[in-house]
């Protein structure tokens, strides 16, 4: 063929999701799980990583002054600054079995988590904290949609620098997914 018709075809991209995880849906979700995910859970919360990035932190990522990564997707080397709820969970993932290991997110034989594994353990999790009657959950969400609760529960600035945005447009257009509030005129 001399003429590639397949090059001036426009790629669809899906919209942004808009999903956000409230804190009654959170409770829901995190009592179903197993102790590894909840430390897992409450990670990605308090720190916003990638899923990817979040299974791929090991001992050598804790340092004196906080967490210490290079951020998978853009290479970005980020320090996540020691804080009481992170030191805490980050010492409660490290009191589950097994204890030696390196991973601070691991299986039971301390192997990382590949990220497709972790996201179907805790779809069929959620899937099932649905069923329950007495669960407040009512519709599914993935561990990556936690990254965009760190960024909608705090302020653009802040939220922008711990998920290693240059630009706070690529923030607020992506990540924020919780409605401002504003007032009415009178």
């Amino acid at each position: 063929m001399d003429v590639n018709y397949c090059k001036q075809v426009r790629k669809q991209r899906p919209p942004p999701r808009r999903r956000y995880v409230t804190e009654a849906e959170y409770a829901g979700a995190y009592a179903e799980m197993p102790p590894m995910l909840r430390c897992a859970m409450d990670l990605a919360v308090l720190t916003g990583l990638r899923p990817a990035d979040l299974l791929s932190l090991t001992r050598n990522n804790l340092t004196d002054e906080g967490i210490e990564i290079a951020t998978s997707k853009t290479g970005k080397v980020l320090l996540i600054e020691w804080s009481d709820s992170l030191k805490a969970v980050v010492d409660r993932a490290f009191k589950l079995e097994p204890r030696a290991r390196q991973p601070i997110i691991c299986t039971r034989r301390g192997q990382p988590y590949t990220v497709d594994g972790i996201a179907c353990i805790v779809r069929r999790r959620i899937q099932k904290a649905i069923s329950d009657e007495e669960n407040p959950l009512a519709e599914t969400f993935s561990l990556r949609d936690l990254r965009a609760k760190s960024a909608s529960d705090d302020t653009l600035e802040h939220a922008q620098r711990r998920l290693g945005h240059t630009s706070s447009a690529m923030t607020q257009r992506t990540y924020r997914r919780k409605a401002e509030r504003v007032r009415p005129l009178r």
